[in-house]
């Protein structure tokens, strides 16, 4: 009868019998750890990890910014383009203080306004022009010295 699953007649299901049962788990005790050998797993652990970063950073040099050049030639870069920014600054100025100047000085010449502003506007023109020249044959005697 125990191989049928029949007990005093009637049949007994595992489902049955386990129900409202509880699993015991003993508990684990860890033993205490050295303190000696928790030391010297740091130690190893410390070591490994700074042996990892230099395998890492072997390649990498302090002085590249990137793949395309160093600091070096980004300091040159800055320079050039601060000489850039000045340069256009100084146009700038040029063309309006031509126009400033050429306005109120018309003032002495000519009674109307729009006479005057045409004089100003004409002589900006002329004095931007002769700044983008003298820019265009510097630029040019710098790039033919390379």
């Amino acid at each position: 009868d125990w191989l049928t699953g029949d007990i005093l007649g009637f049949p007994v299901y595992l489902h049955e019998l386990l129900e409202g049962s509880e699993i015991y788990l003993p508990e684990v005790e860890k033993p205490p750890r050295n303190p000696e050998l928790v030391a010297r797993l740091e130690k190893i652990k410390a070591k490994l990890a700074n042996e990892e970063y230099k395998r890492i950073t072997r390649n990498i040099n302090c002085q590249e910014l990137n793949q395309y050049g160093t600091l070096a030639d980004l300091g040159r870069q800055v320079r050039s383009m601060k000489a850039v920014v000045i340069t256009i600054f100084n146009f700038i100025v040029t063309v309006v203080a031509a126009f400033a100047c050429t306005y109120l000085g018309s003032q002495y010449v000519f009674t109307e306004t729009a006479a005057r502003v045409l004089s100003a506007v004409i002589v900006a023109s002329v004095v931007g022009l002769a700044e983008l020249y003298v820019m265009v044959r510097t630029v040019e005697g710098e790039l033919g010295g390379l």
